[in-house]
Formats: structure tokens, sequence, C-alpha cells
């Protein structure tokens, strides 16, 4: 499914990427590491912006790929609910007394 969202941007045409290094991008060289995305590329639109059925489009893309990741997070959840946690991984974590760590 995910590479099904993924191939179904191939096509587009209203929207589209540039690089975060690209000197179109229009986007200042010293803020790039401030951003906590800085690898990101920039999306780029129209002046007049999206239509309305491109962006009734990525709105269900958006809500597809939140269930997926919805779905993930509950099974990996509930695998996670279900593993048995070694005695000597909870023997080596710091213990906690009245709001201080205390080391053996």
């Amino acid at each position: 499914m995910e590479q099904d969202t993924l191939d179904n941007f191939r096509d587009q045409n209203e929207f589209w990427y540039v690089s975060k290094n690209d000197e179109n991008s229009e986007v200042n060289s010293n803020s790039q590491r401030k951003s906590d995305k800085w690898w990101l590329p920039t999306v780029k639109v129209p002046p007049t912006g999206l239509s309305e059925p491109a962006g009734k489009w990525i709105q269900f893309q958006k809500d597809n790929v939140n269930q997926v990741l919805k779905a993930a997070m509950a099974i990996n959840a509930q695998i996670l609910s279900e593993m048995e946690i070694p005695e000597n991984y909870i023997e080596s974590l710091p213990k906690v007394v009245q709001g201080q760590f205390v080391t053996d």
C-alpha cells in the first residue's frame, strides 16, 4: 500500500518538490540547519494554489497514510505488550528514590 501511495504522486503536475540546496528554492542557506527537518525537500505549488480536486486528492492520500500509521502503531503496541522483558534488563535500569536516581 505504501508503494501504491507513493506511485500515485508520480503523475502529479500541480505541485513539485525542490531540494533545499537548490538556488531556486528560495530557502536561506543559513536557516537550513536550524530546521529540525532540514533534509526534507520543499513543496512548490503554482501562485494560484492547488485546484480543488488536487487538494481533495492530497487530503485523501493523507487520510489513507494516517490510517496505515495508526494500524502499524497499534500492531507494534500489541506486540510490545506481549513481549517478555528480560530480568537482567530490568535490574540494569536506574533506580528512583523520591525523585532522584540512585546508582548501585
